[in-house]
């Protein structure tokens, strides 16, 4: 806290307060730190008090030096007004003293007119000639332009000269002497032409700015600016003379002054006619303008030639300003500030051809292009010319990237359906006629080559993106491919049942290869997934961690997309072998069944259909169909239950252990002997069940129960009822005990697991509990 903030009373115990708190801080300090903070204050205080009075008396020294320097001052100014005053007198006493002094006024007058008259003559008698070296000098320059063997500063000069004359003439002619005036109108009026050859021909030296530079012949460039210069400051002379003789002769009017005594006075001080303002600067800063605009106009029509070269305007407009900033800028004066406006110039004609270039309607390719070379545009002048993207006004576009962003996506997204329903058309054409085979790829799978024209289209586009730089646009363009995607996957899908609904329903009626075109649609959309992952790796690690997450989670939700058609295709593969399968696994525990060896139609039905499938299959779609026939073949066995059929103890259970058997061996020559096992488990469970005393069916139920939660108690009221070892009463014993134990089961988190019997067709879900089945 200062000095000065402390003086108020509230101020300084407020003040106080907090240093003292700061000083003692616990009750002893009152004992062992009073004295020692005593004395350090009084210390302070000597120390302020000293400080204060050494800072009073020097303010007393300065404000006594400066009423000093009042009173002297003031001593001063009355001797000066007292000369003044006898000044004044002397002049008073010597027109009295001088009898002729009107006269010598007049003869003085009328000397310095003979002087002027005499040298007006002079000049006049000269004019032709001067004006005769003037137009020679400026034919020599004209004509030695290209060896830039003149001066600009001499040929102005005698110009300038010869124009103050005439301006000068014209003005002592303007004694209401209208013959002379027109004489002079018609002597003068070559030099008017002369003038304009002349302003010509510093346009045209303005126009050679860079090839001068380029020569190192900046002196040139100097002269032309001397000669805005002088016009510049001859301009202003001739409007602040306009602006004194105008407040002058308010002055006489309101003094009362009459005509004749300004007029006069006019001529005393020699007329001049009023010099035409030239505004050379402005004059050339303009033609910087139209020099600029025209060399980026130029440019774009010649080398840019459109969108095509459109990166070549940035290292264009970077060599123009570098070349302008080492050898241009240095011959102008620093307040210019020529390079801004060059840089302002060069990035006005650059938005206004831009500007021409987006007027009309624009392909995708052209949107992105263009956006990609503002972002370029934009760096390179900061990167090479340390100019802000601010500084560049007005922006490049207008501001409109996200509006043309949208365009383009618009356009990319409309051209992209476009094609979808186009490959669309003719994929599902050849789907459902199936005149010929379908393609066999190097590896043996069936193709279709959809993948590679669906992708050529998704690739182009998201090559153009990444190469314009824009992160945000590739992850729309995604979100709307995907949205594309989807409605093909829904087209696919429902295409796939109906073809399947009527292969099994009405197979006479249909083409024959429904199978090998649904293996060909689903290894296509293996390889799309394929293709989706490798841009996800390819581009999505090269994006910036804001976008990078949403691009990766728009292409997994690409290829879940694909996958989904997959899925389709191979379960439509196994409801077609299962429908040819389905005479034989109706008739499970049947008479015929019991008779009959029906495993062998079965398993040779199930060869030949695997022997295509691993020939011309995907392989991961191979493995996930052949675990799916694997399920349905064990699940028809449990299905079967729920027929009109009975069990035999001995007799079922043994060819039950034999089909087993049969199948196990054949299953594992296409799958993992584990995984074989584990689905097939599902059917040693029911040899279990039907094998099991009657004493021990608690206790194998709730053991089964623990491997699978979600086992129903109806198929275990079916295998016990069709049991033919069990009378009624111990059977409804047993189940009522099941039943109650069962009761508690039926919520928890245990029971809601899923497992192979949650897929049963012939039973409800856990929790479902039947009463009474079997009487």
């Amino acid at each position: 806290m200062s000095l000065e903030e402390s003086t108020t009373g509230s101020g300084v115990r407020q003040y106080a307060v907090q240093r003292l708190a700061k000083l003692l801080r616990h009750p002893d300090d009152l004992v062992y730190k009073a004295d020692d903070v005593r004395r350090k204050l009084a210390q302070e205080k000597l120390l302020i008090d000293a400080q204060l009075n050494t800072d009073v008396r020097r303010q007393f020294d300065d404000v006594q030096e400066g009423l000093e320097l009042l009173y002297s001052t003031k001593e001063q100014i009355g001797r000066v007004k007292t000369d003044m005053q006898r000044v004044d007198q002397l002049c008073n006493d010597a027109q009295s003293y001088l009898t002729n002094f009107d006269r010598i006024q007049k003869i003085s007058i009328a000397n310095r007119n003979f002087v002027r008259t005499d040298e007006f003559y002079s000049q006049f008698s000269d004019f032709h000639e001067q004006y005769t070296h003037v137009r020679e000098m400026l034919t020599d320059a004209q004509t030695n332009f290209e060896q830039a063997d003149f001066n600009l500063l001499r040929l102005h000069y005698s110009l300038y000269k010869l124009e103050d004359f005439r301006n000068r003439a014209m003005g002592f002619s303007g004694v209401n002497d209208a013959d002379s005036e027109q004489t002079l109108a018609q002597m003068f009026g070559g030099l008017d032409r002369l003038v304009e050859e002349f302003e010509q021909f510093l346009w045209h030296v303005a126009g050679s700015m860079y090839d001068l530079a380029l020569r190192k012949r900046a002196n040139i460039i100097v002269q032309l600016l001397k000669v805005v210069e002088v016009e510049e400051a001859a301009d202003r002379a001739q409007e602040r003379e306009k602006e004194g003789a105008g407040l002058a002769r308010r002055q006489s009017l309101l003094a009362g002054s009459d005509s004749r005594s300004m007029a006069s006075a006019s001529m005393a001080r020699g007329p001049k006619k009023d010099r035409k303002i030239k505004h050379y600067k402005q004059k050339l800063l303009d033609f910087v303008h139209e020099f600029v605009s025209q060399r980026i106009t130029e440019f774009f029509k010649q080398e840019a030639n459109g969108f095509e070269g459109i990166d070549e305007v940035t290292g264009f407009v970077i060599d123009e300003l570098t070349f302008v900033a080492e050898a241009v800028v240095p011959a102008f004066p620093a307040n210019y500030f020529v390079f801004d406006v060059f840089v302002n110039e060069y990035h006005q004609a650059v938005v206004a051809n831009t500007n021409e270039l987006v007027s009309g309607n624009l392909e995708g390719g052209a949107i992105l292009t263009l956006l990609r070379w503002v972002r370029e545009y934009h760096s390179a002048m900061r990167k090479e010319l340390s100019i802000p993207r601010d500084q560049l006004k007005p922006a490049l576009l207008e501001g409109r990237e996200d509006q043309l962003a949208q365009e383009y996506l618009d356009v990319a997204a409309k051209k992209i359906r476009e094609w979808v329903v186009n490959l669309m058309r003719t994929e599902t054409a050849s789907f459902v006629t199936r005149q010929d085979a379908p393609n066999v790829g190097e590896d043996g799978m069936y193709v279709t080559d959809s993948s590679v024209y669906l992708f050529e289209i998704i690739n182009q586009n998201i090559g153009l993106v990444v190469e314009a730089q824009r992160a945000k646009l590739l992850c729309d363009l995604m979100a709307e491919c995907n949205k594309i995607f989807q409605d093909m996957s829904k087209q696919w899908r429902d295409l796939l049942e109906s073809e399947k609904i009527k292969q099994i329903e009405t197979p006479e009626n249909v083409a024959e290869g429904l199978v090998d075109y649904t293996m060909a649609l689903a290894n296509e959309q293996i390889r799309s997934v394929i293709q989706a992952e490798t841009i996800k790796d390819e581009i999505g690690d090269s994006l910036s961690r804001s976008h990078q997450e949403r691009f990766k989670a728009e292409l997994s939700q690409t290829m879940d997309v694909f996958m989904s058609v997959a899925e389709a295709a191979t379960q439509t593969l196994a409801d077609i072998v299962f429908s040819d399968l389905r005479p034989i696994t109706s008739a499970l525990y049947s008479v015929d069944w019991y008779q009959d060896d029906l495993l062998q139609p079965v398993i040779e039905t199930l060869k030949d259909y695997c022997e295509d499938f691993h020939d011309h299959l995907d392989k991961y779609l191979y493995k996930r169909l052949m675990q799916d026939l694997l399920s349905r073949f064990a699940l028809s066995y449990i299905d079967a239950v729920a027929g009109k059929i009975r069990f035999y103890k001995g007799r079922t259970t043994e060819k039950l252990n034999l089909e087993l058997h049969r199948a196990t061996k054949f299953f594992k020559q296409h799958m993992d002997s584990n995984a074989v096992a584990e689905t097939l488990n599902v059917v040693r469970i029911l040899i279990s069940l039907i094998e099991s005393t009657p004493t021990m069916i608690f206790l194998e139920f709730f053991s089964v129960k623990k491997q699978y939660p979600d086992l129903p108690l109806a198929l275990i009221e079916d295998i016990l009822s069709k049991r033919d070892d069990m009378d009624k009463q111990q059977l409804r014993t047993i189940l009522d005990s099941l039943r109650q134990k069962s009761k508690g089961d039926t919520g928890s988190s245990l029971a809601k697991q899923r497992t192979l019997f949650s897929k049963l067709k012939s039973y409800p879900p856990v929790g479902s509990v039947s009463k009474g089945r079997f009487i």
